[in-house]
């Protein structure tokens, strides 16, 4: 027995002395070297789900400006687009800069005197208005002008034309008393636009 215990004993003695050595480690120096892995693992673990949270956001985000953007872009019975103004730097009656310019640009392009123009930012009974929905902007304009069946003609064909969507409400046609070739009208056109 003195001989088994002998040749056996190194094999007795080191394996509780390992368990006590990783029982010493986990549970006697908690602070020193396992605690510290502990908590950067939930760190990292805590930062993966919180960046999971933000793509899923930036997701939606992404597939929401898509939609408005299929939106802006949806084109009319008449084949015509509202006109976006890109960012919302502009304020609602800003955004109708370069529509107005394309609008006034037909009239003197016509040969068509303009006497006097009316704005009304906030049309009533607009469908897009009353819709709220968000971004859209509509201006009235009244316009009383003068000039000939031709300048007139020549105007509504490039109104017809033009690429941005416009309506025209209430065309009155007076001929002048003192030479009935020159007219006199009130019309009112409503123009759209979209701050994106």
């Amino acid at each position: 027995m003195e001989k088994f215990l002998k040749d056996k004993l190194l094999y007795l003695i080191i394996p509780p002395l390992i368990l006590f050595a990783v029982i010493y480690l986990l549970v006697g120096q908690p602070e020193t070297s396992v605690s510290p892995l502990f908590q950067k693992i939930s760190e990292v673990g805590a930062k993966q789900n919180d960046l999971q949270v933000k793509r899923d956001r930036l997701d939606i985000l992404r597939k929401q400006k898509e939609s408005e953007k299929k939106v802006t872009k949806k084109e009319s019975k008449s084949g015509k687009v509202i006109y976006g103004v890109p960012g919302e730097q502009f304020s609602a009656e800003a955004s109708f800069g370069i529509v107005f310019e394309n609008l006034l640009a037909n009239l003197t392009n016509s040969g068509i005197k303009i006497r006097s123009i009316q704005y009304d930012y906030q049309p009533e009974n607009d469908k897009i208005l009353s819709a709220n929905l968000g971004g859209y902007n509509a201006c009235e304009i009244s316009f009383v002008s003068v000039g000939s069946y031709a300048q007139f003609q020549n105007f509504f064909k490039n109104i017809a034309k033009e690429q941005y969507l416009s309506n025209i409400y209430e065309v009155y046609i007076q001929p002048y008393d003192k030479d009935k070739t020159i007219l006199i009208t009130r019309f009112k056109i409503r123009l759209y636009t979209r701050t994106t």
